[in-house]
């Protein structure tokens, strides 16, 4: 009974960790670029943070610091981005 139980626990305890590294650990895929921009539209970083407007990341930060100017789904794991605070 308890190698049963210590089979399950190690199957659940491996599934949950391969899940967590295949959702938010493919780095090779990121961009160096942090901010999205409309075509043409060019800002300085400063420009950037000085705008009133909201900033939107994915909650896991998959692609670290790298923002949206709308709510949109991270092209990475799929969750809803979260305005930025």
């Amino acid at each position: 009974m308890k190698k049963t139980v210590l089979t399950v626990a190690t199957a659940v305890l491996f599934v949950m960790g391969s899940a967590t590294f295949i959702s938010c650990g493919n780095t090779e895929s990121h961009d160096t670029d942090h901010h999205e921009h409309a075509e043409g539209e060019e800002h300085s970083h400063d420009d950037v943070e000085a705008s009133a407007e909201a900033q939107y990341q994915c909650p896991m930060k998959c692609e670290e610091e790298k923002t949206y100017d709308e709510a949109v789904q991270c092209p990475v794991c799929g969750m809803d981005t979260k305005e930025v605070e």
